[in-house]
Order: C-alpha cells, then structure tokens, then sequence
C-alpha cells in the first residue's frame, strides 16, 4: 500500500482501454482530471490499481475504485485501505454510487462490508441506456464489528500516530454496543 503523493498512477490506470468504459457515463469524452480534484482527497495505490477517496466533509469520503482487468487482491486492498482511513486520517464514514450494469464492482463493494443505502432508478447512462445507480455506505461502527474488536482498533491507531482516535472509536464501542467493559484497559 502506497499513499499517492500525485495523481499519476490513478490517472493511468483511469484512462485504461479496459477501465475507461467504466469511469464515467456516455457522452463524457476524454480523460477525467484526477489532477483537478487530487488535492480534495486521499489516493491509495496497490498492484494494478487503488483508489481515490474524495473528501465530502465531516469525516465522510467518496472512494472511487480503479483497478486493471485481473488484479488479484482487490477485497484484502480495500480492507488495507479502510482500516487505514478509519484509523489513521479522521474519516468516520465511507460512501460509493455503483450502476448496476458494474457487476463485479457491485459484488465487490457489498463483499467487503458497505451497505445498500438507497436506488436512484435510471441515473446512468452507459450503452445507450439508462441504469440504476445504488448508493453504498460503510460507517466506522459497521467496519469496527468486522475487526477484531476496539482494543485491536485502538493499538492501530496509535501505531498509524492517531491515539486521540483510537480513544474515541474505544468510547465509541462501549456506547454503541453497550460494553463499558473495553474502557477498563
């Protein structure tokens, strides 16, 4: 795991033959600018590809996921790459918009634990029609249950120089789960 110090990795592999299609809808001729929006995020690059997290505010980012055709690993990348945002950056909540003609993106993204938040009915044009788009969404409480628990939470974020935010995901956890017993350590 590689945090993107520019855009340029991203921005090839955005502008692949193979991955192009993609990216955006019809009608959107040329290259998207990664360059443009680079600084508003995180990039996070693997083998084959990475992501770009934009950042919306409050805690929350958009990834946008680009890989190669082939690329082994992807599912063991996006966990890398969450429990880097959850720990190490003040991200709390994790948000993506998949059309629904993007099968393996779908089965991608509900593998590795977002959950199905709402469907805009025909919101995508891709091929001359219109495709469903459904929105996603990975809270940091949803992330920490399939962890191995808040102390574990708490020493990778202080290992990622973030023990503020690992106090808090450890209040978090007692609140929401009603454990008070992780805040006895």
């Amino acid at each position: 795991m590689k945090i993107s110090t520019d855009p340029c990795f991203l921005q090839e592999v955005m502008d692949h033959p193979a991955v192009r299609p993609w990216i955006g809808p019809d009608g959107l001729d040329g290259s998207w600018p990664l360059a443009a929006i680079f600084d508003q995020g995180i990039g996070i690059e693997f083998e084959g590809g990475g992501f770009f997290f934009h950042r919306l505010g409050d805690g929350v980012v958009e990834v946008h996921t680009v890989f190669l055709p082939g690329t082994k690993g992807v599912a063991r990348f996006c966990a890398q790459a969450a429990e880097y945002l959850f720990c190490g950056t003040e991200v709390t909540k994790i948000v993506t918009k998949v059309p629904v003609d993007n099968v393996p993106a779908l089965r991608l993204t509900e593998r590795v634990g977002f959950r199905l938040d709402y469907v805009r009915p025909a919101a995508f044009p891709r091929g001359g029609v219109l495709h469903d788009v459904r929105h996603y969404s990975w809270d940091i409480d949803l992330w920490l249950r399939g962890t191995e628990g808040p102390q574990w939470a708490y020493e990778r974020c202080c290992e990622l120089d973030n023990r503020n935010k690992g106090l808090r995901l450890r209040y978090r956890w007692a609140v929401m789960n009603d454990d008070y017993s992780v805040l006895e350590s």
